[in-house]
């Protein structure tokens, strides 16, 4: 169950290996250009953050249950991690949001001067 955010709200994403820090940088462009269509990239994020952290709570659930009883939970695991992952990058992706939403809001205030 892999979440992401509408193809129309992101125009690029960037995965690098970053040798120095020893873990994959993402870098994102988005495309929304005012306010009112980062507030509505705001809410969709938040709405698919919120089923991906729901599903991470119930894999992991799932995951404590089947260890409980003794069984096989490669698979579960591994899920859960690809889950976190997910997470990880939409957290990454909203910190970089809020930065390109700030960086065009100094630009117009700046024009607007």
């Amino acid at each position: 169950m892999t979440l992401r955010i509408r193809v129309s709200a992101i125009e690029k994403f960037k995965k690098t290996w970053n040798r120095a820090a020893g873990k994959f940088d993402y870098s994102f462009v988005f495309a929304f250009r005012n306010k009112e269509q980062y507030l509505a990239f705001r809410r969709l994020w938040k709405e698919k953050y919120a089923a991906l952290s729901s599903a991470i709570r119930n894999h992991k659930r799932e995951t404590k249950a089947a260890q409980r009883q003794h069984e096989y939970a490669g698979k579960l695991q591994s899920k859960l991690c690809e889950l976190k992952r997910d997470a990880l990058i939409q957290l990454c992706m909203l910190r970089a949001a809020k930065h390109e939403a700030n960086r065009q809001y100094l630009q117009t205030r700046q024009a607007a001067q």
